[in-house]
């Protein structure tokens, strides 16, 4: 394991993008980007601390909102997603092929949102990874 969490949570979240259907890859990632926050905890209210860094990120308070597995909170899907034509120039020799027989759909794992809005997984791990590493900066780190 590596000793810097960070260089840990960049191989989670390389990991889920390099198999990016598997719904469990991508939950492992988004399970360690929560204990991170948890872990730059430094002392006082933790629920305060987790709300602060959630308020200041959107993707990161995505994140801790689906690790929390309420019945009634964001949930990992795989879904079909239609691609436009104008974008095929962008996909990998594989979802090219699946989308041609799907009717110009490819399968992707999306977080579905309480308030119905699907989020891509990989594109909010990558964001709330950066965002977490901008706070690891920022924040001094607690004894977690």
């Amino acid at each position: 394991m590596p000793a810097d969490p960070l260089i840990q949570l960049d191989a989670a979240v390389a990991a889920a993008r390099a198999a990016p259907l598997s719904r469990r890859r991508a939950m492992l990632a988004a399970l360690l980007l929560d204990a991170e926050v948890d872990r730059l905890f430094a002392g006082g209210d933790i629920l305060n601390h987790r709300a602060t860094l959630a308020a200041a990120s959107p993707a990161l308070r995505l994140v801790l909102e689906l690790c929390a597995m309420r019945p009634d909170g964001p949930a990992l899907l795989t879904e079909s997603v239609e691609v436009p034509l104008a974008e095929y120039d962008r996909l990998e020799v594989q979802d090219f092929m699946v989308s041609l027989y799907n009717g110009h759909t490819v399968q992707r794992v999306r977080i579905a949102a309480p308030d119905g809005t699907r989020h891509d997984v990989h594109e909010t791990l990558a964001l709330a990874l950066a965002d977490l590493r901008k706070f690891s900066i920022e924040l001094p780190q607690g004894n977690f």
